[in-house]
């Protein structure tokens, strides 16, 4: 029985960006790289929101379990 072969990764076979390629990821290419986000809202908020909402649904699902069983 032959087993199959993982394919060769192409960690070794980069090319260097031209200056061009740069200036654009530079200015606006990359969203965390520009910073024209809020970075309370990005990483404090938003986690905090979703945190509170999950807990929400699992005191629902305890209601629910509650009433079910």
């Amino acid at each position: 029985m032959r087993y199959p072969q993982q394919n060769e990764l192409q960690l070794n076979k980069t090319a260097d960006a031209t200056p061009e390629e740069v200036h654009a990821w530079q200015n606006g290419g990359d969203f965390f790289m520009t910073g024209n986000f809020d970075v309370m809202k990005l990483f404090v908020v938003i986690p905090a929101l979703i945190q509170v909402g999950v807990f929400g649904l699992m005191l629902l699902v305890f209601l629910f379990n509650q009433q079910v069983f």
